[in-house]
């Protein structure tokens, strides 16, 4: 009886193991429509605003121009899509909170550091 006390407890950890890492992936999953992000170059210093649509489409706008695209988020990949790039820029998707940032250096193309607020 003690061996099957204890394999209901190791099944329960099992199982609470892995709707816990569903969790967590969902969140981080969590689509990026109706968020806004101050973008800041560490190179450069350039600060760009980014904003998610619903409908997949996202605007950039830095000193007085803006420039348009699409979006798609897939098993936490971001893709960015643009008329004027050949290929979609795709990184990983931050899940940030209101206030919250994360420096990553996947999103720039010299792997400089580049800083990810989400203002809205």
């Amino acid at each position: 009886m003690a061996g099957a006390t204890r394999m209901k407890i190791v099944m329960k950890s099992v199982l609470f193991g892995a709707a816990s890492a569903l969790l967590l992936a969902s969140a981080s999953f969590a689509s990026p429509a109706g968020q806004v992000f101050e973008v800041t170059g560490a190179e450069t210093g350039a600060v760009y605003t980014m904003s998610f649509e619903t409908d997949g489409a996202y605007v950039l706008e830095a000193g007085g121009t803006s420039s348009a695209g699409t979006w798609t988020l897939e098993e936490g990949v971001l893709c960015l899509d643009a008329a004027e790039i050949e290929e979609p820029n795709c990184g990983p998707w931050f899940n940030l909170e209101v206030g919250e940032s994360v420096v990553s250096t996947e999103w720039s193309q010299d792997g400089s550091d580049v800083t990810f607020l989400r203002v809205e």
